[in-house]
């Protein structure tokens, strides 16, 4: 049976980490997560960064937030895509969720993560044929 545990090598620690991945990272939004994937430059094993602001709540609504995130990906890593770091941005509300809940949340939009993830292109990345500057952002002429 495999080891049940979130592992420091399965988690995001340093600050250009974090950078890398909010920076070119794929996104995915729900309502109470902003989800940013980038691929790991180096290793194939799959790691999680949990970001909650003071807008989420008290240090004990962050701190809870941040522990059912792990949970969840603990639970479900085999299900993300290897070899990319995850990013989770907390938004306001999250801690009104059980964590039954909170994993529901993140296992209905795991297929769109897997496909960011592995870079296909999207309809909000696509370049607009009205855009001549062919840098893919929306505008008109």
């Amino acid at each position: 049976m495999p080891r049940q545990t979130f592992t420091r090598a399965q988690r995001l620690r340093r600050r250009p980490d974090f950078l890398r991945v909010q920076e070119g990272g794929a996104r995915v939004t729900t309502r109470h997560l902003l989800i940013l994937i980038a691929p790991r430059p180096d290793d194939t094993t799959t790691r999680l960064g949990v970001v909650a602001s003071r807008k989420v709540g008290c240090a004990v609504q962050r701190n809870r937030a941040k522990r059912l995130l792990r949970e969840v990906f603990r639970r479900n890593v085999a299900s993300f895509p290897r070899g990319v770091d995850v990013v989770v941005i907390v938004r306001p509300g999250v801690d009104e969720l059980a964590c039954a809940e909170l994993e529901a949340e993140v296992q209905a939009v795991l297929p769109l993560v897997r496909k960011r993830a592995s870079g296909k292109p999207n309809s909000s990345t696509q370049a607009d044929p009205r855009n001549r500057s062919g840098d893919g952002r929306k505008g008109g002429p």
